[in-house]
């Protein structure tokens, strides 16, 4: 039982078309790519070779991130050791790419917006050709990219929300908006808002 936004790629043709659709996102990098400080006016199709590689990379290190073995604790202890020391690789990494090439600051948000699209383009093909990705057994790995999109996509969402609840006046303005008429007419919300507790307090 498929549901019903996936009818379309239920068919051969219905696939194909979808994939087309998807390599949209990797023409979006591609622009984004050549835009780079670090690849001044080289124009080469290696610089876009080189960003499918760092993509590449991205995703293994987010598999050693995500691996979790549950047999044995020694295992673990490893991973985390491992894990750790990617964590420090990566960041020492990227400090050296900043201080000694011409990638700057701002190339990094750049590339961000970049592969973020490219690894959305990456899932959609994915669950495309479902049946093929599984019996690859790469299924897994690309559940895990997709918790990670939803859960990225949860904080870029809320976190204005939450960032404005903080504040004391937001609630004010948000009474104000709800219940403006009642305003306009003298009502008292503070009161209707308390309910019995103004009473018990009386």
């Amino acid at each position: 039982m498929c549901l019903g936004w996936q009818m379309h790629i239920q068919t051969l043709r219905g696939r194909i078309l979808e994939t087309i659709l998807s390599i949209r996102f990797a023409i979006f990098q591609y622009g984004i790519v050549y835009k780079l400080n670090l690849t001044g006016n080289d124009t080469s199709l290696a610089i876009y070779g080189y960003s499918w590689l760092v993509l590449f990379v991205f995703i293994m290190i987010f598999k050693i991130f995500t691996f979790s073995p549950r047999k044995s604790s020694n295992l673990q202890l490893l991973l985390r050791f491992i894990q750790g020391v990617t964590s420090i690789g990566l960041i020492v990494a990227i400090a050296l790419f900043v201080a000694f090439t011409d990638l700057s600051v701002v190339d990094l948000f750049a590339s961000i917006l970049a592969f973020v699209p490219t690894g959305w383009a990456i899932l959609c093909i994915a669950i495309t050709w479902k049946g093929l990705v599984r019996s690859l057994g790469l299924w897994d790995s690309v559940r895990e990219v997709a918790r990670m999109y939803d859960a990225g996509m949860g904080m870029l969402i809320f976190a204005p929300v939450a960032f404005l609840s903080w504040f004391p006046f937001i609630s004010t303005f948000q009474s104000r908006l709800l219940f403006n008429q009642a305003f306009s007419r003298g009502l008292e919300i503070s009161l209707i808002l308390a309910g019995n507790k103004a009473n018990v307090q009386a």
